[in-house]
């Protein structure tokens, strides 16, 4: 009968670092490694799956507040035309990201030429809250800041009401067709548009 090593301290380490133990160890804690992984990955996956959703319909939130804001600065121009029967407007600056509204401080009511920026015969519309300029910056607004505005068309960039509400161009030639202007914000997009005579004012 062969004899035995005793059970020691000494022949536990030793056996511990015989290379098929070590190699066996190695091989489990690289296999078990692997499938660590894979599930970490999987994971990640269904996260990004249920997350993207969400930032879409943040997204389309966040526009859709936006575009409240812009059609009710819109009719509010229109309103303030009509209540202080002066030619009123709204410019669109696609290349500054930003509108800004104007009414013709001139006693004539003609305000032929001129803009919100450029000539004495234009002055701002205040906003009702803040009692600043009516209008939006979008690339630094806090609230808003990201959305694009493009191709307003108003027979031009700028969208005129007379003293009765009726929509006009620059130049203050009443709308024969349908007027919009886009707005957009990371790949969702809306469509301002006035009608032509009424003045109504949508969301397409």
């Amino acid at each position: 009968m062969a004899k035995q090593s005793p059970v020691t301290a000494k022949n536990i380490l030793r056996r511990n670092k015989e290379p098929g133990i070590e190699n066996s160890r190695q091989k489990t804690i690289e296999g078990f490694t692997m499938i660590e992984t894979i599930m970490v990955i999987v994971i990640l996956g269904i996260l990004a799956a249920l997350t993207i959703p969400r930032f879409n319909s943040f997204y389309g939130i966040k526009l859709a507040g936006a575009m409240k804001s812009v059609v009710s600065d819109i009719r509010y121009v229109q309103q303030f035309a009509v209540s202080h029967h002066a030619d009123s407007r709204i410019e669109f600056n696609t290349a500054a990201n930003s509108y800004q509204a104007c009414y013709c401080n001139e006693a004539d009511g003609a305000c032929a030429s001129g803009s919100c920026t450029i000539g004495a015969n234009w002055s701002a519309i205040p906003d009702p809250f803040t009692r600043g300029g009516l209008g939006i910056n979008f690339t630094s607004d806090l609230q808003y800041r990201g959305i694009v505005i493009s191709s307003p068309n108003f027979n031009g960039s700028t969208l005129r009401f007379n003293w009765q509400g009726i929509p006009q161009d620059a130049g203050g030639t009443n709308l024969t067709g349908e007027g919009s202007v886009n707005f957009s914000y990371q790949g969702n997009s809306e469509i301002i548009y006035v009608t032509p005579a009424t003045g109504r004012i949508g969301i397409q």
